[in-house]
């Protein structure tokens, strides 16, 4: 199978980490902040579907 095709029935972020990751790099300053949170796909070329059954936002 082609990369980025196939079926995934769950996925986790940790925002923390993915965010403090971004600062280290010296892409994210330490200030910001997170306003808005969506799931979705983009697609490049072709064609592509994303089925959402449950989406969920731990904060704390």
């Amino acid at each position: 199978m082609a990369p980025g095709r196939g079926s995934t029935t769950r996925a986790t972020l940790d925002l923390d980490d993915f965010t403090q990751a971004l600062v280290r790099r010296k892409l994210l300053t330490e200030d910001a902040y997170v306003s808005g949170i969506e799931a979705g796909t983009e697609v490049f070329r072709g064609t592509g579907r994303v089925d959402t059954r449950a989406y969920s936002v731990d904060i704390g």
